[in-house]
């Protein structure tokens, strides 16, 4: 288990991504970002993301899911 340090260390990569995804972008997307990045922080603490890269990519396909949601 990380302790609580390593546990926001470990996830500041994913912050700096919000941070750059919400750049230029609209209130309804920056929120989404908001909304999105607890469940992947969340998920790569608890192992579901084998990589950095895995968790940079879901946090970006979510936010683009809520903000573009598909046709019913």
């Amino acid at each position: 288990m990380l302790s609580t340090s390593n546990q926001s260390s470990s996830t500041t990569f994913l912050d700096h991504l919000a941070n750059e995804l919400k750049i230029g972008r609209d209130s309804a997307y920056r929120r989404a970002v908001q909304r999105t990045l607890p469940t992947v922080k969340k998920n790569y603490e608890s192992g579901v993301y084998q990589s950095t890269t895995e968790a940079e990519l879901m946090l970006r396909k979510l936010v683009d899911k809520e903000v573009n949601p598909p046709p019913c």
